[in-house]
Order: structure tokens, then sequence, then C-alpha cells
């Protein structure tokens, strides 16, 4: 049986690719155990610097599965190791020291809305479906949507979208922030993966380092995030990779990070 996250690497980038075709890519207990384990494993791999979460078939995700869920949604114990599960499964996707890029076409809805939030970078088709979708039915956006999407485009916006259910056009979620790109359809997973490769040409210590200091400085103000990221800058500024971009620059060639080429 088919697993329902494929890992697939090659030249420096990994892809995750949720694999549950037939299910809209909906997102079961096994989706989270699986993007959980590759995580770990694309950590434990220096080769990959970069990663594409993508979907396979017609659609991104169309969110949680709802047969799993219907099953645990009355059992309050069974239902928080669950929704556990999702907050472990895309904190794992939100940490990873790699920059990370979401393509998404066809559908993104609820669950599959809230992975793409936990993405570094997103790509999404001109004619994609976004929305988060839970008011619709009367449900709470457990994934992470009422507190990451404030965050990405804004409280007005994201209560708005949080409190109709409504869908935001592709052209509107790059304006607002929630996408950096739309493209034709059959251009997603290209552009996101031309993404990827480029991200995967720079120092992986400072994109690892630049993600830790964004994350430390979330909710603070601006001092008490420069306090926060100081420690982190200096760390890196001390690192080999730093000092071959220094020399790079000084010599006015492209510079070869060491982490790069495994000497770190």
């Amino acid at each position: 049986m088919p697993e329902e996250v494929l890992l697939e690497r090659a030249d420096g980038v990994a892809h995750l690719v949720l694999n549950r075709p037939d299910r809209l890519n909906a997102i079961d207990p096994a989706t989270l155990r699986l993007l959980r384990e590759h995580i770990a494993t694309i950590e434990a791999d220096p080769g990959v610097r970069a990663v594409v979460v993508r979907g396979n078939g017609r659609v991104f995700s169309a969110g949680a599965d709802m047969h799993a869920l219907g099953d645990i949604v009355g059992d309050p114990a069974a239902f928080a190791a669950f929704m556990q599960d999702w907050h472990d499964a895309f904190d794992a996707v939100a940490a990873c020291s790699r920059p990370t890029v979401a393509a998404v076409h066809g559908i993104a809805f609820a669950g599959g809305f809230e992975l793409f939030q936990v993405c570094d970078v997103a790509v999404v088709a001109d004619d994609a479906r976004l929305g988060d979708q839970h008011a619709r039915y009367g449900l709470f956006p457990g994934g992470g949507s009422a507190q990451r999407l404030p965050r990405l485009i804004g409280d007005r916006r994201a209560r708005w979208l949080l409190l109709s259910g409504e869908e935001i056009p592709a052209a509107d979620a790059v304006a607002a922030g929630l996408a950096n790109e739309a493209v034709p359809a059959d251009q997603v997973v290209a552009r996101a993966s031309e993404m990827a490769a480029l991200l995967a040409t720079r120092s992986p210590l400072a994109s690892a380092a630049i993600k830790r200091a964004l994350a430390a400085g979330a909710g603070l103000d601006v001092g008490a995030a420069l306090a926060a990221e100081r420690p982190i800058a200096l760390a890196h500024m001390a690192s080999a990779d730093a000092r071959a971009g220094l020399d790079a620059f000084y010599r006015r060639v492209a510079p070869r990070f060491p982490s790069n080429q495994g000497e770190a």
C-alpha cells in the first residue's frame, strides 16, 4: 500500500508529497506521523538544503480526513490526542531548519489551508481554491489558522476568512501576503521547485539561523526581538559559512559554503 506521504530527494531538494489522491489528500493520523518522520529524516540529511511540500493528484489537500475524525470527535481524550499529533506534525514542518516551499494547486481547504501556512514560502495556482472553511460547518479551526493566519495577513483579513469561511482568490492571497506568487496550475510544482533550488544554493547554516531568529522574535516588540536574535547572529557570524561568504564578497566570486560541501 502506498505511503500517505512520500519523501523524494534529488539535487539538494526534498519533496514531501501528500499521497492520498483518491481522498483529495485528506490528512489522517498516518499523514501526520509521516510528516514528522520525514522532517526528522530531512534534518538528519545534510544533502537536503530545501524542501517542497505538495500534493499528488488534483489538489493540494482538502483538509482533515473527516471519516477518521468522525470516529474520535465525540471523545474528548481521543480528540485532544489527535489535535496534539496535528500540532506536533505542523510544528515540525514550521520548525524545519531547511527553507520550505508550498506548491498549492487545486484546493487547499481547512487543514490543507493550515498546512501551507506553516511553510516559509508559498506558490499557488492562479485558479486555486483557498480557504479555511471551518466556519461554514460550525467547526473550530484547530490546526492553527486562528493563530497563524493573523500573523501572516493581519487581524482584519484573518477574522473575515475565519469567521465567514469564505475563500480567498489566489491573486488576493498574494496581495495579502498569504502566498508569494500565483502562477498557472501546470507551472506550480516547477516554480516551487525552482525557488527551492535557489534556496538550496544558499548557506544552510544561514537559512537555519534566519529561521530561528524569525521564530525567536515572533510576538515580541522590536527591541526584545533584536535582543532575542543577537546570540543567534553572533553564533552564525562566527561560523565557517559566514567566513566563506565574507571572503567571496571581498574577492567578488560566488561563495562556496562549507555546510553545502559537507565540511561544516
